[in-house]
């Protein structure tokens, strides 16, 4: 299978350091080679649509949205029903192993809250989430079944999120100061940083 994979720069609009934009440049070389591993081991995996395009999803006015790594549509017999989501991180070796540890569920909860919206507005039951070591190149696969209930507390957070906004209110933030990790990856930060809390 000859396939091509393209990417756009995360978040248009917002500036980014060198070293996040390395970062980000790096993340998809890994992504590409893990793509290219998977399909040589007989996975169908599809990264875009027929027009070229990630597949993803839009709800709520284009206020809720996604986009997913890929769909694996057919493979080997492992004891995976097809088709699965394909979600992928590279990561440094210490959290990669947390992460073959303790599960993704455990170790990384926002990647398994991701891949719960994700499998919802995509319809689809269950997730193959795969880390690279990127100080080995390891791979650990996980296979992450569907759960509604979590689904639908993400999905009914991202609504209240934006009746908030829509009232002119910020919800309550997740950290005491700017510089938590969640923080200087959002979009929105700087936003909710200068804004009275």
């Amino acid at each position: 299978m000859v396939f091509e994979v393209t990417h756009t720069p995360p978040d248009p609009g917002r500036d980014f350091d060198g070293g996040a934009l390395r970062v980000f440049a790096a993340g998809h070389q890994f992504e590409d080679l893990s793509i290219r591993w998977l399909c040589a081991a007989g996975l169908d995996l599809r990264t875009q649509d027929a027009n070229g395009n990630q597949f993803g999803f839009e709800t709520a006015g284009g206020r809720i949205k996604g986009h997913i790594d890929g769909v694996i549509v057919a493979g080997p017999d492992i004891g995976v029903p097809w088709p699965a989501l394909w979600e992928h991180k590279a990561l440094k070796v210490a959290s990669w192993t947390d992460t073959v540890k303790r599960g993704v569920r455990a170790s990384k909860p926002v990647y398994f809250g991701q891949v719960q919206i994700y499998m919802a507005y995509m319809d689809l039951s269950v997730a193959l989430f795969t880390a690279l070591n990127k100080d080995t190149q390891e791979l650990h696969h996980e296979v992450v079944p569907f759960d509604a209930a979590e689904a639908q507390a993400l999905s009914d957070k991202a609504v209240m999120v934006i009746r908030a906004a829509d009232a002119g209110e910020l919800p309550p933030r997740i950290a005491t100061h700017p510089d938590y990790h969640l923080c200087r990856w959002c979009a929105y930060a700087r936003r909710c940083w200068e804004s009275p809390s």
